[in-house]
């Protein structure tokens, strides 16, 4: 899609496969440019906006423009349809982007909770990175016996190889 098109000509079913297309390219613009119309063509009719379809121009918008404005639109989304991870995942791209790692991992695992398999927050999560809970958990983690026992259970796993000083 170029930077700029004749929305007119376009259907809605057409704007929406471009900005959606487009998103998933990671062209953040055109997809925010195609999405904001989309979106902008069903509130002038009075059609509802699909959570999915917000969620979606929240992350471009966040992306291509304002991340605490896309941020806004996507928790909205997320407040209209909690059952749908493809908006966990939105909403969590866009607290990455924020800098914001312990949201995103907290919102990753809600997603997790309701769509176990899903293989966009499974990835988002691993990209992360999430430390695993300590062998004794009523102890802190930097416990000296928690340390032990978790080097200890790593290495048994194969996980882990000692550092020698």
């Amino acid at each position: 899609m170029a930077a700029s098109f004749d929305s007119w000509s376009l259907s809605e079913e057409q704007l929406l496969r471009l900005g959606r297309d487009a998103l998933w390219l990671e062209r953040y613009r055109d997809a925010c440019e195609a999405l904001s119309e989309y979106c902008e063509r069903l509130r002038r009719y009075e059609r509802p906006i699909s959570p999915a379809i917000l969620a979606y121009y929240g992350l471009a918008l966040g992306h291509s423009q304002n991340v605490r404005e896309g941020l806004r639109i996507c928790l909205e989304a997320l407040s209209q349809d909690r059952r749908n991870p493809n908006i966990y995942l939105c909403v969590g791209r866009l607290y990455i982007l924020a800098k914001d790692r312990k949201a995103a991992l907290e919102v990753i695992g809600q997603g997790l909770r309701i769509s176990k398999g899903h293989r966009g927050l499974t990835a988002l999560r691993q990209i992360l990175g999430v430390r695993q809970a300590p062998p004794i958990p009523f102890l802190p983690r930097r416990n000296a016996v928690n340390v032990k026992l978790g080097k200890a259970i790593s290495k048994m796993k194969g996980k882990g190889k000692t550092r020698t000083a």
